[in-house]
């Protein structure tokens, strides 16, 4: 009971202390307004937090299992309600914000049915139980297409696996880490542009839409790349390998030019500092090379022959 009473706290704070900057005063604080008669989203989640305890105890009461709302159930519909605003008339949400909220959670997170199922539920009450919308809502956001989608990636990773350096591993991860904190502001500029009522012409919404989508976008790749990154450093052995540092000769340079590599997995590479992919032409060429080694790659410009001077790592 605590633990739904801390949630419930979070809930109410999030759905009715957090107005958008630039909200209308008037519609906040309730003054004399056509739109004060329509159910805002923030109080129609209450609401139906409220009708899901009262189900569940009339369930028990009757010897049935409760089905209480779980934590991350409230959870997922509160963010649902941070990410279209609380105090939008929920009459006014349309299909477009449906299938737009659905991409901005992805397809990669691990939870995405959790995230996705109360949502469901939620508009389903506000059309089925409270009349408060003319379409239920909820039949926009389509988990089976996500399922799918989870089903073909499932298959596509049995086989993937991505050879990082523990340099590279804790970039992505401190990448992710910035990207994820930046991720509540990205919200709440989509909800403050909103504000302006004339979405057409409104080219603030649009910018701040495609900025969250892509934030979004970048941290699913993060969270797959970190998922299926193995590391691979180890003990150095004298052959090349991820995270070695080659030194070549060129053999076609008169003199020899001596330059050097580091190999890496493909999530790091960085040419301008000749950190190669060990899937690239080059470093599949110089990977598991000794010193000595004679290594020839074919080059759009034609082969290109090196002799490996050093191994370091």
């Amino acid at each position: 009971m605590a633990e739904t009473a801390v949630v419930d706290a979070a809930a109410e704070e999030i759905i009715e202390g957090a107005a958008p900057a630039g909200a209308d005063d008037d519609i906040v604080e309730g003054a004399d307004n056509p739109e004060d008669e329509a159910v805002r989203v923030g109080e129609a989640a209450l609401e139906y937090f409220d009708w899901c305890e009262e189900r569940s105890a009339a369930r028990r009461k009757r010897g049935l299992a409760p089905e209480e709302l779980g934590r991350e159930a409230r959870v997922a519909v509160t963010q649902f309600v941070s990410y279209v605003t609380p105090k939008v008339p929920i009459g006014e949400l349309t299909p477009h914000q449906m299938t737009a909220y659905q991409e901005v959670v992805g397809s990669n997170a691990t939870d995405v049915l959790e995230r996705l199922q109360p949502v469901k539920d939620f508009l389903r009450f506000c059309w089925k139980e409270r009349s408060l919308t003319d379409t239920n809502l909820g039949n926009n956001i389509r988990i089976r297409r996500v399922q799918e989608k989870r089903r073909e990636q499932a298959v596509h990773e049995a086989g993937v696996r991505f050879d990082v350096t523990e340099e590279g591993m804790k970039k992505m991860r401190d990448d992710l880490a910035l990207l994820q904190a930046e991720m509540p502001r990205a919200v709440q500029a989509v909800a403050q542009a909103r504000e302006d009522k004339d979405i057409r012409e409104n080219a603030p919404l649009e910018a701040a839409r495609e900025y969250q989508e892509r934030l979004k976008g970048r941290i699913d790749e993060l969270e797959y790349q970190i998922a299926h990154a193995v590391v691979t450093d180890g003990v150095a052995t004298g052959r090349a390998q991820v995270g070695s540092t080659v030194k070549v000769a060129l053999l076609d340079r008169e003199p020899e030019r001596i330059e050097e590599y580091t190999l890496v997995g493909p999530t790091e590479v960085d040419a301008a500092a000749r950190r190669i992919s060990i899937e690239s032409p080059m470093g599949r060429g110089l990977f598991d090379k000794s010193a000595g080694s004679h290594v020839e790659i074919e080059a759009p410009r034609g082969t290109i022959r090196f002799r490996v001077v050093a191994v370091e790592g």
